[in-house]
Formats: structure tokens, C-alpha cells, sequence
């Protein structure tokens, strides 16, 4: 008799449970992204996550770190990149801004920029650009790398007469790199604890094609930590040796010392 009471509550059970309807599972929206832009693409993904957020209150989004024009504190590559000039909207093909380079370090880049910009301008017209707000130049700017020293004057006096000399004013030479590489078999090399690198200030791919380079002393600057350079004046720039690359998405990479070329 308990079997077959047993048995009944059993096929009850399993009774009540098919007739029970289970839950349905929130299905989030299709959303189409245009793949040919990777800035465009993250963004739309990231709205999409935002849309399925509130279509499904319990999804959990994912969101991505997109990628965003704006520089950062140590660019990428020690190599230049050719900053692109507007043209006049108005006479289109008739009038073309010349491609100037630019160093890829802020906040330099962002004068430089401004300034390749505003001469397209004065040559071409057009419409006015708008022009970035960059940030004030730290270490001082590069025109106070190079200093005047004027020596004391000396003075002689006689019992008839005095005469004053003055010498003229001598102008400190502003520090340099070592040459090194280069296509030839007596080509310079670097001394210990120095590295050859590609000038970052002239165009071309340096060493690495049989181009020269310059000195640099191998010690790191910049990174998480931000290590200072130890000579004053210097600036801190992408070690090229490392995959670190700010326009890569890259933070806080790594970079060597070198002296900047004077402006102007």
C-alpha cells in the first residue's frame, strides 16, 4: 500500500513539472558595427553592451578600452610620423600645404602640430582650423637650453688715467649625441652604456638600415615609476627596443634620455 502511494506522488510530481512553464531567457538586441574603423567599431561595441544592459537588467556588459586620437605623455615609436596639413575647401587641387614632421612627444607634438596647421592656413585658406589646447612645456622650453654668460669686468687704474675693458658675451654650445652606425666599415660605435638609436628628430629609419643614429645613455626613464632624467634639459623618449607604443594603446612605456633640437 506505501509502494503504491509512493509511486502516485511520484508521477504527480513529475506531471506538475511539465506543466510548469519555465522562465524565458532575455535575449539581447542585434546591433550591427562597421568594421573599418577599429575607434568606430570599439565604440559601437561598447554601445552595444550599454543597449543589452537595458533591454536584460540582469546581463553583466563587457566594455572595452577604446582607442582615442589624443597623445599621450610619451609617444610611441621612436620613428616620425608626417603630421597631414588641411587643404582650402575652397579651390580644392589648386593649393597644397607642404608635409612637415613632427616629433612624436608631448607636449612638443601638439605646438607643432597647431603651428603646421595654422601655416596651411595662412598659405591655402579656407576654413579656420581649430587648433588643440596644449599644455605648458615641461622641462622649460627649448630656447632656454641655450644660455649667455657674461664674464666680469675688469677695471685698471692708473694714477693719470683708468681704463675699462669689456669682454663680449659668450654663448654656451648646446649639448649633442655621439654619431654612430651607418653604411660604412669604419662607422662609429657607441661607448659602453651608451646605445645607438635613430635620431628622433630626423626622418628616415636609422641603424636599422644602415642609416646613422646617435649615443644615448641605456637608462630607463619615464615609466610607471617616472624616472626623471639625470641631466637637465633632457626629454624622455619611446625606447624603441620595447613593444610599449602609446598609439598601440600603450601607457606609461618606458623611454631613454635625449637632447632636444632647438625650435625654430
Amino acid at each position: 500500500m506505501r509502494s503504491a502511494i509512493t509511486i502516485w506522488l511520484l508521477c504527480a510530481a513529475v506531471v506538475l513539472a511539465q506543466q510548469t512553464p519555465s522562465p524565458t531567457r532575455c535575449q539581447c538586441p542585434l546591433v550591427k558595427c562597421d568594421g573599418s574603423d577599429a575607434a568606430k567599431l570599439c565604440q559601437c561595441r561598447n554601445s552595444r553592451e550599454t543597449l543589452c544592459k537595458q533591454t536584460c537588467p540582469d546581463y553583466v556588459p563587457t566594455y572595452l578600452p577604446c582607442p582615442t586620437g589624443s597623445p599621450t605623455l610619451r609617444s610611441s615609436t621612436s620613428t616620425q610620423v608626417p603630421v597631414p596639413t588641411p587643404t582650402s575647401s575652397s579651390t580644392p587641387g589648386e593649393c597644397e600645404c607642404e608635409e612637415r614632421f613632427c616629433a612624436m612627444m608631448w607636449p612638443q607634438s601638439c605646438y607643432c602640430a597647431n603651428a603646421n596647421k595654422q601655416a596651411c592656413y595662412d598659405k591655402c585658406g579656407g576654413v579656420k582650423p581649430a587648433l588643440a589646447d596644449c599644455p605648458p612645456i615641461d622641462p622649460p622650453s627649448l630656447s632656454t637650453l641655450t644660455t649667455t654668460s657674461r664674464k666680469p669686468t675688469t677695471t685698471t687704474t692708473k694714477k693719470t688715467s683708468s681704463t675699462t675693458s669689456t669682454r663680449k658675451p659668450t654663448t654656451t654650445p648646446r649639448p649633442t649625441h655621439a654619431p654612430c652606425g651607418g653604411n660604412s666599415p669604419t662607422a662609429p660605435t657607441c661607448e659602453a652604456g651608451y646605445i645607438c638609436i635613430k635620431d628622433p628628430y630626423k626622418p628616415g629609419c636609422g641603424p636599422a638600415c644602415d642609416q646613422q643614429g646617435i649615443c644615448v645613455e641605456d637608462r630607463m626613464c619615464g615609466g610607471f615609476a617616472g624616472f626623471e632624467c639625470r641631466m637637465k634639459g633632457q626629454v624622455c623618449w619611446d625606447d624603441p627596443r620595447d613593444d610599449c607604443a602609446a598609439e598601440d594603446g600603450g601607457n606609461d612605456c618606458a623611454g631613454v634620455c635625449v637632447w632636444p633640437h632647438q625650435l625654430g
